[in-house]
């Protein structure tokens, strides 16, 4: 048997030698060829979807067993054919150049369909225009209802339990409320709160604003308390 094998790969070898010698390849040509026939039908191997190197080894036993020009050309065709698994691939690359048909691969006179174009999604609403102002709203002690409008046209308000005197004047009329107790600052979209050390004191959303403090930022604040009166803060 093992005569046989060794015989088997000699008559193998010559007929590849022949095969290289009727083509005139020779020496370093006769590597060269031999190496670029085995990765061509490597790849036919690869596309066919052979069983690895035992269906380069059948493929290349048929080439040296016809031993004519034929097979290295169909070598050379199948390399570089389009497979349909290469259809299939090509129909599932994301911005691929054309849709692949039911089956993976064009028929003849196929013709790819036509999509209609789907309609785009309206715009975005346009931003609402900046608000102008704010509003202090709440109840006094007595139950008589408070609203006060912050122009941000004005730089700074004073506000006081005395009655006001002056467009800057805000004046909630409670006892708890000191004669002045803060100072409002508008600063475009922003808006600020200074407490004037009046003993009722001044609360952002409960915490205790205190002189030595300075001028905080009360844009996002929702409830202010002056003295015992607490007002709501929101946007006009």
């Amino acid at each position: 048997m093992a005569k046989r094998s060794n015989k088997g790969a000699k008559t193998m070898g010559l007929e590849i030698a022949g095969l290289l010698h009727f083509f005139g390849l020779t020496g370093f040509f006769a590597i060269v060829g031999t190496v670029f026939a085995a990765w061509m039908a490597w790849r036919i191997v690869e596309k066919a979807g052979f069983p690895g190197w035992a269906g380069l080894g059948a493929v290349l036993l048929t080439l040296t067993g016809i031993g004519s020009i034929v097979p290295l050309i169909l070598v050379w065709v199948f390399a570089y054919m389009r497979w349909p698994r290469d259809e299939a691939a090509l129909g599932s690359r994301p911005g691929g150049s054309r849709p692949t048909p039911p089956g993976g691969y064009a028929p003849a006179g196929y013709t790819p369909p036509t999509y209609a174009p789907t309609a785009l999604a309206p715009p975005p609403p346009m931003a609402l225009a900046d608000r102008l102002g704010w509003r202090l709203a709440g109840t006094l002690a007595n139950g008589q209802s408070v609203v006060i409008a912050i122009d941000n046209s004005i730089p700074a308000y004073l506000i006081s339990s005395a009655a006001a005197g002056k467009t800057t004047d805000l004046s909630i009329p409670d006892p708890s409320v000191g004669q002045p107790h803060a100072r409002l600052l508008t600063a475009g979209p922003r808006l600020g709160l200074e407490d004037l050390g009046s003993p009722g004191g001044t609360f952002i959303d409960g915490a205790r604003l205190l002189p030595e403090h300075g001028p905080r930022d009360i844009t996002e604040t929702r409830v202010i308390r002056f003295g015992t009166v607490e007002l709501g803060l929101s946007r006009i």
